[in-house]
């Protein structure tokens, strides 16, 4: 079957609007370009457009099973929880080899710079040892996954508008959204923590460029739309991450029913306590610390409501703003803002949240 021709339009970020996003993604390293893809101009790295068509012809198989997130919405907990529940429970496995050998990330590759390229094979600051990007660039990541045998785990942080049109229709899906705020903050520190030290841009910063759908895989309110538009799609599994948070157990049990397994009480457990927020910190191969690097790590606090402590009067206004105008586009509706967003009494009792 002759592929498709791409059908989302793919244009580059205005000089401004680069310089805000290379601040908070790169730092002082002006080593990358950014694009806006398709009607939700969705922001990526410019090297995007190397797989764009390919990924969007991409043959989906069956046996695939896809976790879709946008960043930082428990993308690594729910691959470990999807992985195990798919694979028999072998714990074994699941221990010695790193979850993203077992549940590879779709277009890692084209989120490494180039100039990144020459410091990963240095092993600059462990950068090699990190989510294995030192495999990344000896292939790219979308022809590793396409060629890689059955049954394949794949994780990606684009929307479903550009993956394969196809894919609800052949394989299992799993999405998983979270509060924009939390995932505001958790974003920041993971790209500070990459960075070490080249990051230099304030949380105010990157806010700014958050609330402007200027950083990669952005806007995520759309992201998240995408999915829950699909929601009763019988091959897509969508679910909050306050939800994993409140009640894990009832979380796994729902995820056996949409991926078709069946285990005792007794296995469930064993499982529910090995996806245990504290324990997944001390896994290594979940949290990136097989080289013992404690300074690598991927999980961060996990925490509901976090946001709280990182936004000023100033932000939690335009936060306010930012989700009254976002969400009154779409249908989507996150457990964490039960109320109008343009109620201002409302807004102001939310600041007092206390962590879950």
């Amino acid at each position: 079957m002759a592929p498709k021709k791409y059908p989302h339009d793919i244009t580059f970020v205005s000089p401004e609007e680069e310089k805000l996003i290379v601040k908070c993604i790169y730092g002082y390293l002006k080593c990358g370009t950014f694009v806006k893809v398709g009607p939700q101009r969705y922001v990526l790295p410019a090297k995007f457009r190397r797989c764009a068509e390919y990924i969007y012809n991409m043959r989906v198989r069956p046996d695939d099973t896809w976790v879709i997130t946008f960043p930082r919405s428990g993308t690594t907990w729910t691959q470990e929880m999807v992985w195990l529940l798919q694979n028999d429970l072998d714990f074994k496995t699941a221990k010695e080899v790193p979850l993203y050998e077992r549940f590879p990330q779709l277009i890692v590759t084209a989120q490494i710079p180039d100039l990144a390229h020459y410091l990963i094979r240095a092993n600059f600051m462990n950068l090699a040892n990190f989510q294995g990007l030192d495999a990344a660039i000896r292939q790219p990541s979308w022809e590793a996954i396409d060629h890689a045998p059955s049954p394949r785990f794949i994780k990606t942080h684009l929307p479903l508008s550009l993956l394969p049109p196809n894919l609800l229709d052949v394989a299992k899906v799993v999405y998983v959204a979270r509060d924009p705020r939390d995932v505001a903050v958790s974003y920041y520190y993971l790209q500070k923590h990459i960075g070490k030290g080249i990051v230099r841009a304030s949380f105010m910063e990157f806010w700014e460029a958050f609330r402007k759908d200027l950083l990669p895989f952005t806007p995520v309110v759309a992201h998240a739309n995408e999915a829950w538009q699909k929601r009763n799609h019988k091959n897509l599994h969508f679910i909050f991450y306050e939800d994993l948070k409140k009640d894990l157990s009832l979380e796994v049990r729902s995820m056996c029913k949409f991926l078709g397994r069946e285990y005792s009480d007794l296995k469930l457990s064993l499982l529910v306590d090995h996806l245990a927020f504290d324990n997944l910190k001390k896994n290594k191969t979940v949290n990136n610390n097989l080289h013992n690097d404690q300074k690598a790590q991927f999980i961060r606090k996990g925490e509901i409501g976090g946001w709280v402590e990182h936004f000023d009067e100033k932000m939690v206004v335009q936060a306010q703003e930012y989700l009254r105008t976002r969400l009154a586009k779409v249908d989507v509706r996150y457990p964490t803002i039960p109320c109008s967003v343009t109620d201002t009494d409302c807004w102001e009792s939310e600041k007092e949240v206390t962590h879950l």
